[in-house]
């Protein structure tokens, strides 16, 4: 986070320089204050900067990708006629998980049409969700470990 912060400033410097503040002068600015930053990460050892942002674009596509799919669902089911909705309570365990990541799973889940973080349990070990098209719970808790394998490695790694 600190290192997104220094590249805003960093562009916001590059406009200066230039004198002129346009968004493709601020994108330009972004674009060499990252190439900067990752620079100066692999002279000290640490993580790829660049890569980090990668990997949170793509799990914003991912993410952008399942709104998508259940979005069309959910309208598929508004405009057809009759009922085929098959609404579920799961117990999902997240004690190998932090409070960030706990939050940030359940956040995502939420924001998800058609699933809803309900609780936590009171020992912290397991998240209960209300899935309105869960057929089948072993399909529906492998959809929710990708998810979360996919926040845990793009986001939080």
């Amino acid at each position: 986070m600190r290192r997104f912060g220094f590249n805003l400033i960093l562009g916001v410097a590059w406009c200066m320089l230039w004198g002129s503040f346009s968004s493709w002068n601020f994108a330009g600015g972004l674009l060499v204050g990252a190439l900067i930053i990752n620079g100066y990460a692999r002279v000290t050892g640490q993580s790829s900067y660049v890569m980090k942002i990668l990997n949170l674009l793509r799990f914003a596509a991912y993410f952008l990708w399942i709104l998508a799919k259940t979005k069309l669902q959910i309208a598929r089911e508004v405009v057809t006629p009759g009922w085929s909705q098959t609404p579920r309570i799961l117990r999902y365990p997240v004690g190998h998980l932090d409070d960030v990541h706990v939050t940030t799973l359940s956040n995502a889940i939420t924001l998800t049409p058609g699933t809803l973080a309900v609780d936590i349990s009171p020992d912290g070990q397991y998240l209960y969700l209300h899935c309105m098209y869960a057929e089948s719970r072993e399909q529906q808790i492998a959809d929710l470990d990708e998810l979360a394998d996919r926040l845990n490695r793009w986001v939080f790694s």
